[in-house]
């Protein structure tokens, strides 16, 4: 079995158990409480266990009124938000309309699980006037991207030993895996997928992956929008790479803010899933670029710099033990 499969099959898994437990914490009596006698009755009927609510803190998304989000699973935005970045990455457009739920580690694999923002859908017109007013090229290979994901029908579909192969054959390589969802005649993204060697290419240690979606909510991506050109060039060549299923090149620009040039090699596979009734999109993105710009270096020197990490001087000559000093939320005064 395919390697992302499997790890996602165990975490969907993971997550329907966890979705059938109800968390609950029953009030305990001492030998001090004292029974209400006023309508006592009445209130034995009304009685219920108490439940525990947890509830976690999410931080604003992107305001609406410059959102679009396309039955065809299309992300886009009027505008660049730089926001609560990740160092000099930007955001990937999927956290327009996507918050993470959970992220697990997976051997050499980082798996953001992501739940839709309910938001309306767009008629595919208001995106094409839009673009076509701005770049006609970019209109057509908008509609042949939109045409592409309407009709399952004209799918073709793959196998999953053809997944494994191809799988096998980027090994090692920087890439990312969107898996996408259609049911009633709608796409949505269940899960992004990094391997370790694409995390190099941002420049980020997993660490700094894990803190930030927590923190944020939002999902950090390698490629580089000029905000001149609004991400329309970017748009049109992932329209262009989905739908040829080619390489392109396109600019990429990592924690640092150093910006280069790499292939982008797209390749998705369409998957009918018999048994639970579901077509499966994966969708990989495969990098290949210098390899300077995978250096472990660069990322330890990030990871110091993300979580404020300092070495503490040593008077004793007995160790050369650094500690590092972290950034929190209090700090020691001195004792008199």
């Amino acid at each position: 079995m395919s390697l992302i499969v499997r790890n996602i099959s165990s975490i969907r898994e993971e997550w329907r158990q966890l979705m059938k437990k109800k968390i609950k914490k029953t009030k305990r009596k001492n030998q001090y409480t004292i029974p209400y006698k006023f309508d006592d009755d009445i209130q034995k009927s009304q009685q219920k266990d108490d439940s525990l609510l947890i509830v976690q803190n999410i931080p604003t998304t992107i305001p609406n009124y410059n959102v679009f989000r396309l039955k065809t699973n299309i992300q886009f935005s009027l505008n660049i938000n730089k926001d609560h970045s990740l160092g000099s990455l930007f955001m990937d457009p999927h956290s327009n309309n996507y918050k993470i739920v959970r992220i697990d580690k997976r051997k050499n694999l980082f798996i953001l699980t992501l739940d839709q923002i309910d938001r309306p859908i767009t008629p595919t017109e208001v995106l094409y006037s839009i673009f076509r007013d701005r770049n006609s090229e970019l209109a057509q290979a908008f509609m042949q991207y939109n045409s592409r994901n309407l009709d399952p029908k004209n799918f073709k579909l793959r196998t999953m030993q053809e997944m494994l192969e191809f799988e096998y054959q980027i090994k090692g390589k920087p890439y990312a895996v969107y898996v996408n969802i259609y049911k009633d005649g709608i796409w949505k993204t269940f899960q992004k997928i990094y391997s370790q060697e694409i995390l190099q290419v941002q420049g980020i240690s997993e660490d700094m992956l894990y803190h930030y979606c927590n923190e944020t909510n939002l999902i950090p991506i390698s490629a580089y929008f000029d905000e001149n050109d609004e991400q329309l060039n970017v748009c049109y060549k992932i329209f262009k790479g989905i739908v040829g299923q080619q390489s392109i090149k396109r600019e990429y620009m990592n924690y640092n803010g150093e910006q280069f040039t790499a292939s982008l090699t797209v390749q998705s596979f369409f998957i009918y899933d018999e048994e639970k009734d579901v077509l499966f999109d994966y969708t990989y993105f495969v990098t290949d670029c210098d390899k300077k710009w995978l250096s472990q270096e660069r990322v330890k020197k990030n990871e110091l710099d993300y979580f404020n990490i300092k070495p503490n001087s040593c008077s004793t000559e007995e160790s050369s033990y650094q500690e590092p000093l972290r950034r929190c939320g209090f700090k020691i005064l001195n004792q008199k």
